[in-house]
């Protein structure tokens, strides 16, 4: 509750903000209007009880003065339109420039190195990810792992499972070592979450368009992994990360693997999530659709040795430096000097 209440509390505090500028502006931009009104009249009434101008001239004045008038307020009726513009060029600049700034603030990092394979094997050498917090390595300097084996890589939790499946997949540099990637080939990754793009069932199982033979192929998959329900609904669009729940959208994230074949599977902590009747159907399902297939499941390694008789282990490398954190500015819209900033192509 308490959390709940500061979390309002900033949002109330922030829109308490935006309407007293909002206030502010209205009273900037009503009373100008409003001046602008009588300010013709009072500056030309002497004139007129004078007697040197007729009333008609008088409001001849008046809307000679209203047009120019008219003319130059364009930055006051404008000025709403101003800010906004203002504040999102603003998150652009700020995006960009920590964009921009990590990338120098780590250029004088060292680098994991990648390269493939001509065996189509893959390998770590002495592989160690980087990050704030600490280093991560293999606890294996040398490792192989050949097509069709599968491996089960486990760590203590805070150990940097999820940094390491990030470094295969060449999403953190940041490390030493060397990576190599089975030549010719492209590793499937499955997070944690999974992601599901807008579309049908169809589309969402197999989105490169070389489906399988028929609906019969489609729906057979779907109930090996317990979603026979969904048979009836290939053709059907739908935001399914908002109809699915999490076991039934990691459940149909695996059921797209056994439709796409994939040489390669690099897996992230997906199966600790499932329930015992959930997983074995998921191990029973890819054992029989994906006999060739080399897996590589990164967690918490609570699954027995016959789907994965090889076992690796990520540990911590206390005695290697952290990675440096990358402190950035921002709040400027103008970018950093063009010598600080390396911009990659």
């Amino acid at each position: 509750k308490r959390r709940l209440e500061i979390d309002l509390g900033t949002v109330l505090g922030a829109m308490r903000n935006i309407y007293k500028a909002q206030i502010n502006l209205s009273w900037v931009t009503d009373t100008y209007g409003w001046i602008t009104v009588v300010a013709p009249i009072l500056v030309a009434s002497p004139v007129y009880f004078s007697g040197d101008i007729s009333f008609g001239g008088l409001m001849m004045a008046v809307g000679a003065f209203n047009q120019v008038h008219s003319s130059l307020r364009w930055f006051i009726n404008n000025i709403g339109g101003i800010a906004d513009w203002r504040a999102t060029l603003m998150r652009v600049a700020d995006f960009r420039i920590a964009l921009d700034e990590t990338d120098v603030l780590h250029d004088k990092e060292k680098r994991i190195e990648f390269g493939d394979n001509a065996n189509s094997s893959l390998t770590f050498e002495k592989l160690q990810v980087a990050s704030p917090e600490g280093c991560t390595k293999l606890s294996d300097s040398h490792v192989e792992i050949h097509p069709g084996e599968r491996v089960m890589i486990t760590g203590d939790p805070g150990a940097g499972k999820t940094l390491f499946f990030r470094a295969i997949a060449g999403l953190w540099p940041w490390g030493s070592g060397r990576i190599g990637l089975p030549a010719g080939e492209t590793p499937i990754f499955v997070p944690r979450v999974p992601y599901f793009p807008a579309g049908t069932l169809r589309e969402v199982l197999h989105p490169n368009g070389s489906a399988p033979a028929g609906d019969a192929d489609f729906g057979a998959v779907l109930a090996e992994v317990g979603l026979e329900r969904l048979s009836s609904s290939l053709d059907r669009s739908a935001r399914w990360e908002r109809e699915l729940n999490d076991d039934e959208q990691r459940s149909l994230a695996f059921a797209r693997l056994a439709l796409r074949q994939p040489k390669w599977v690099i897996i992230d902590e997906a199966m600790d999530a499932f329930d015992g009747p959930s997983l074995r159907r998921v191990l029973s399902m890819l054992e029989k659709r994906l006999p060739e297939t080399a897996i590589l499941n990164i967690g918490r390694g609570l699954h027995n040795g016959h789907f994965f008789p090889r076992a690796l282990n990520i540990v911590k490398d206390t005695g290697a430096a952290p990675l440096k954190p990358a402190r950035v500015r921002t709040g400027a819209i103008d970018p950093p000097p063009k010598a600080a900033v390396r911009r990659k192509k």
